[in-house]
């Protein structure tokens, strides 16, 4: 199984984006004050991080204030670089009596100016919010640059980090929070903007070695309760509603996840990892083993020792490298906004498949048997949180490459008429529990396409459709179990993401002193701990 590289990334990382990003910048404002606060809080998120990400991801990099400056070659990335600074003045013009902190912009092919993304306060005076400040978007979703730059709430209702200590002492006087932002430093060091404190923005983002991610993450110390970014709805005497934020986006990318109408309803959704989503009946089948932690993305410089999949040498292997991105957090975030983006009547059901007893072989309970719909009181959001649990555990325990029952739940819920398969690697038995070899290819994916035989749903027949995705490698048997169902094959390897962009965004070797882009600081594999055990 190959590592993936950074050109790989490219098409792993998820993708959200609609069609029609002019109207969803223009927006966003509105329906965050269009329904109840949970409703508005999910709308809030789906909705901002849509926008942001499609300019993220059509961006040739991003730029950012780095605590550890850059080289003279390297000025295109510095939000210091004096080019950008017409456009940083202009924004905080634009912004007024209001608070305007550069978090970083995005350099577009087809732009002069950078756009710009900066944390601000709500305009309710109790907690945070994120603007976008570039030029308008046209309706076809083009940039017109001739006109004056604009300015816009992306992200509403970021928290406010509140005190969590049980001793009333220890919490600090409260200020008035324009004053806490005016002293916030929002610098990357080692990839990572710092971490918050009481009274500060619930967000924290990190980005890789080559300024091309931008991922939210645990804003405050690793051993409190806090876990994720997030944003609440408040009053000046309660909070009335919480929503975690999950991002994660990567210039160049330019994988376009598109929906059919404004409303959602009806139209195709097509990420990276799953594609071209018509069904409102689907099935996710998803590899939870242990190999899914393999770090597709290496941040800068070093942290607290971390475990991870090393696929090259089939085993665990501990290290202290910061590693921005596994295949894991990236299939999160997929799901995660795949699940947001889906329309109300959409029913969905997600089963994670290890081995039997590991941590990662399980079910979304509500969905064991039956189909949830999205649109049911608090199912999408626990639709979305158990996505989130995925990564919870220590990853020497997620599981080895078990999916059978997995495949069987799908054929046997005769509502399900769309089942999405995804995998990293090739079974570790056969489904009679032998070893697996290569003549079980065709005969397993026959097997289970054999179910179809026959299958109704309401006295109406309904063959199931199998689509399958292959990580780091290509599946002979995933392939033909696709073909005999009428499903599609996605295979995400080095081949067919570099033809995909064009060439873009291609870091092959990280580690390779024949790529003259790799960053040799992350090379020494002294810190690095091989582990012994079981490997998926």
């Amino acid at each position: 199984m190959q590592s993936l590289t950074e050109a790989m990334v490219a098409g792993v990382i998820t993708s959200l984006i609609v069609s029609s990003s002019a109207l969803s910048l223009q927006s966003t404002a509105k329906l965050i004050r269009s329904s109840g606060d949970q409703a508005t809080l999910r709308q809030n998120t789906v909705n901002g991080l849509r926008l942001m990400r499609s300019e993220v991801e059509r961006s040739l990099h991003i730029i950012v204030d780095n605590a550890d400056g850059f080289p003279e070659s390297k000025q295109h990335l510095s939000l210091q670089n004096p080019q950008y600074q017409e456009t940083l003045s202009e924004c905080t013009l634009l912004a007024g009596t209001r608070s305007f902190k550069p978090l970083f912009a995005v350099n577009m092919a087809e732009l002069v100016k950078p756009v710009v993304y900066a944390m601000s306060t709500n305009s309710d005076g109790f907690g945070y919010s994120i603007q976008r400040c570039g030029p308008p978007l046209n309706p076809d979703g083009r940039y017109n640059e001739t006109e004056e730059l604009f300015l816009s709430t992306t992200l509403n209702n970021i928290a406010s980090l509140p005190c969590t200590s049980s001793d009333p002492d220890a919490c600090p006087d409260p200020k008035p929070i324009t004053d806490v932002l005016e002293a916030i430093d929002f610098r990357f060091s080692q990839g990572l903007t710092p971490i918050r404190q009481v009274q500060e923005p619930a967000l924290r983002l990190e980005t890789d070695s080559n300024f091309k991610l931008v991922k939210f993450v645990d804003p405050t110390a690793e051993n409190d309760s806090v876990k994720e970014s997030y944003l609440v709805k408040q009053t000046a005497t309660e909070q009335t509603a919480k929503q975690n934020i999950h991002f994660v986006a990567f210039a160049r990318a330019d994988k376009r996840i598109t929906s059919g109408d404004d409303s959602g309803d009806g139209g195709i959704l097509s990420g990276a990892f799953f594609q071209n989503i018509t069904s409102n009946n689907v099935r996710f089948a998803i590899d939870g083993s242990g190999s899914m932690s393999a770090c597709v993305m290496w941040g800068d410089g070093y942290g607290p020792r971390r475990t991870f999949y090393d696929p090259k040498k089939k085993r665990y292997q501990e290290t202290s490298r910061i590693c921005s991105l596994t295949r894991m957090e990236a299939l999160i975030s997929e799901m995660t906004m795949i699940i947001g983006a889906l329309s109300d009547n959409t029913k969905i059901g997600i089963t994670s498949f290890s081995s039997n007893g590991y941590s990662n072989h399980k079910s979304w309970e509500a969905s064991e048997t039956n189909l949830v719909r999205l649109g049911d009181e608090g199912q999408r959001d626990a639709a979305i949180d158990f996505v989130n649990t995925l990564d919870d555990q220590k990853v020497t325990i997620w599981g080895g490459t078990d999916p059978w029952n997995a495949i069987q739940q799908g054929f046997d819920d005769t509502e399900t008429d769309t089942l999405y398969l995804l995998t990293d690697g090739e079974p570790n038995r056969d489904p009679q529990g032998g070893k697996w070899k290569k003549n079980d290819h065709v005969r397993t994916a026959e097997l289970y396409a054999s179910n179809n035989e026959g299958r109704t749903h309401e006295s109406q027949n309904q063959p199931l459709i199998v689509n399958t995705t292959s990580i780091g490698l290509q599946s002979n048997w995933l392939e033909e179990l696709a073909a005999l169902t009428n499903g599609s094959y996605n295979q995400i390897d080095q081949e067919s993401i570099e033809r995909a962009n064009n060439g873009h965004g291609n870091n092959q070797g990280f580690c390779d002193p024949s790529n003259p882009s790799a960053n040799f600081d992350h090379c020494n594999g002294d810190d690095d701990i091989e582990l012994t055990g079981k490997t998926p």
